[in-house]
């Protein structure tokens, strides 16, 4: 690579730096990444956040740091709809430049549930 220095004394005007070689078997594999959100109580008990009726949230994130998926779950870990939205689970689909395509509902039992339009705007918008 090559780039230009404006000269000074006792510099060059232009410098050569080699790429580092990358041994790719060492590189870390890039996958999708899970984060979970929990509600507790006092006691330090799982419990019911009211604003979207779920104790638990689980996100997935795939390798570009896009969200594809965000499920609900009860206090004892079960699925459970989501207040507002009627929905267990969300799915959101991306397209090769990572722009939001597509979300996909389910209910608590992993079934696809037909949502209308204003739903999938606005799950593409939580996205």
């Amino acid at each position: 690579m090559d780039y230009d220095i404006p000269p000074r004394e006792g510099r060059r005007s232009t410098r050569s730096a080699a790429a580092p070689a990358r041994d790719q078997s060492m590189m870390p594999t890039r996958r999708r990444v899970e984060v979970l959100e929990t509600y507790f109580g006092a006691d330090g008990r799982p419990v019911k956040r009211k604003s979207i009726g779920a104790a638990r949230v689980a996100r997935h994130y795939d390798e570009r740091g896009n969200k594809v998926e965000e499920a609900y779950f009860n206090a004892d870990g079960k699925p459970t709809l989501r207040k507002g939205l009627g929905v267990a689970k969300i799915a959101w689909r991306y397209d090769e430049r990572g722009r939001q395509i597509d979300a996909s509902f389910f209910d608590a039992a992993g079934e696809p549930v037909q949502k209308g339009a204003a739903a999938r705007v606005r799950a593409l918008a939580d996205a």
